[in-house]
């Protein structure tokens, strides 16, 4: 299984990167998922309640008419992924992403798996380079 992320979604989580210095930006992952690729089109960004609460989830889901493919968070943490390791979450995946300086972004994905309990499963990520004109 591998990640995509749409040059849309790349670029709204580098803006976030740059706009959110204080805080840990947070949301939810909009796409489809095609054989064993997830394509991540979209980002939306959700208040920090939006994790802890299965009732959020699925009106958001509704909302979004069932293209929610994921989570993302910049806050690294075990504290936050535990907030998603929940069955609504389940075969969904995560991306973990750090902000360094000169503006170095590290996208981290998952998914949401489940054994005994639930835990993430390393993924690996594709984006396409954007062209240069």
């Amino acid at each position: 299984m591998d990640v995509y992320l749409s040059e849309d979604a790349l670029l709204y989580l580098k803006g976030q990167a740059l706009e959110s210095s204080e805080r840990a930006p947070s949301g939810i992952l909009l796409g489809h998922k095609r054989g064993q690729r997830f394509f991540v089109e979209q980002v939306y960004p959700a208040r920090e309640s939006y994790f802890s609460s299965e009732q959020n989830y699925w009106a958001l889901d509704r909302l979004f008419d069932g293209k929610i493919i994921g989570f993302f968070s910049f806050a690294s943490g075990p504290e936050k992924a535990a907030k998603i390791l929940q069955p609504f979450a389940y075969g969904k995946i995560f991306l973990r992403i750090t902000f360094r300086p000169k503006n170095q972004l590290t996208i981290t994905p998952y998914v949401i798996e489940y054994k005994d309990s639930f835990f993430l499963l390393p993924l690996a990520l594709h984006s396409r380079p954007k062209r240069k004109k």
